[in-house]
């Protein structure tokens, strides 16, 4: 008896030397996918996550996350969470969590925000961290009709030609899109501009009868930019003449909108010897300040003029639409901002350099991106950007 008591104490011993007793089990690690899904039309999507252990586990597995910004803002584009958990039950190996995405029908660029594991309990971290593209399903650009609006004549006036812009196509009567980057003969339009000009769709477009140029922050022919840039060069040009434009202006650093004029035959030579009309520019970084510019001889570089305006009460031009008019005449141009006079230039004003301005100019819509005023967007900027033009009416 005890031989055999002696061998059950030896074999017990033994056991518990070669482990006998179970370890606990290696934890499982947990990682959280990536997703891309559309925004929405109408009140919250849900954006939903999947959580996932390498390994089912007997214990249970409690996993916290929060969510970060990228180019989608919380409480705007989506709810934000801050260590919200969420529990795996004993041998669960997924879990689904809900991001509500704000919906709207506003065309907009796609949005990112991420989801982040914060912290876990019986388990280790593999991917920890979640990216969501909020894919854009939308066309519809955000604006009301509100704001300054011209006359419809003026005594001793007769409109001349218009472009409404309620065809829902461009007028090529009337426009030609100048598209690229300027290269090889004049790069980045001489501004050092960021932007490459295009015809499409993306970037050209008619909405509720408003001609839009979309700005567009996209990898295209070598630029980080589309823009686009209509010219009415030898299709609608003219001398004298009492010229409405009604538009909504973008905003945001290095943002650079212009409605101007160059001439139809350069008289008197090269640029800037042949002039430069710039009725309307702006700066995204100023977006409450317009600018109207001469430009003038002798050259190379440019003798200008240049009177700027600023909207009451910390208004922006990207608020509602404004109207920038131009009262042409012989030896003389005034500018005009809803109907409030902001600058007059006579011929004796550019001293002893050529008064260009008594020959024919066309017209030019652009929206730039970057260049040597505005400098390069930056953190802040958003895009797209859009310039908005209702309409264009020249009297003479």
């Amino acid at each position: 008896m005890r031989i055999i008591i002696s061998l059950l104490l030896l074999v017990s011993t033994a056991c518990k030397k070669n482990g006998g007793d179970s370890p606990p089990p290696t934890q499982p690690s947990v990682s959280i996918n990536s997703i891309s899904l559309n925004e929405g039309n109408a009140a919250t999507t849900n954006f939903g996550f999947t959580l996932t252990l390498s390994k089912s586990f007997p214990n249970p597995v409690t996993v916290t996350y929060s969510t970060t910004e990228g180019t989608a803002k919380a409480g705007e584009d989506y709810t934000a969470v801050t260590n919200q958990s969420v529990t795996f039950q004993p041998n669960e190996t997924q879990k689904t969590i809900n991001i509500a995405v704000t919906a709207d029908d506003i065309r907009e660029a796609d949005d990112l925000f991420t989801v982040m594991i914060t912290g876990t309990t019986n388990a280790s971290l593999g991917t920890f961290m979640g990216t969501a593209t909020i894919v854009n399903d939308d066309i519809r650009v955000p604006f009301t009709n509100a704001g300054y609006d011209a006359p419809a004549s003026y005594a001793g006036y007769t409109l001349a030609w218009a472009d409404e812009f309620n065809t829902g196509t461009l007028n090529g009567a009337a426009w030609t899109v100048e598209g690229g980057d300027g290269c090889p003969s004049i790069c980045g339009w001489g501004n050092n501009e960021l932007e490459y000009y295009t015809g499409r769709p993306e970037n050209l477009f008619f909405q509720d009868g408003k001609l839009i140029i979309e700005a567009r922050k996209e990898s295209f022919s070598g630029k980080n930019y589309t823009s686009s840039k209509i010219v009415s060069r030898g299709k609608k040009f003219f001398k004298y003449a009492k010229v409405d434009i009604r538009a909504k202006l973008p905003k945001g650093k290095g943002i650079w909108p212009a409605l101007w004029m160059l001439p139809q035959s350069n008289v008197y030579g090269g640029w800037p010897t042949s002039g430069e009309i710039d009725i309307m520019e702006l700066v995204g970084h100023e977006p409450g300040r317009t600018h109207t510019t001469l430009h003038f001889g002798p050259g190379p570089g440019s003798t200008s003029i240049n009177r700027s305006y600023s909207l009451p009460g910390g208004a922006t031009f990207n608020d509602e639409f404004h109207v920038f008019s131009m009262e042409w005449k012989q030896d003389q141009i005034k500018v005009f901002v809803d109907g409030i006079l902001i600058s007059t230039v006579n011929k004796p004003d550019v001293g002893a350099a050529t008064w260009p301005f008594n020959e024919d100019f066309f017209f030019i819509f652009n929206l730039a991106v970057g260049g040597n005023w505005p400098g390069s967007p930056d953190a802040t900027t958003n895009f797209p950007q859009w310039l908005v033009v209702d309409y264009i009416r020249v009297y003479q």
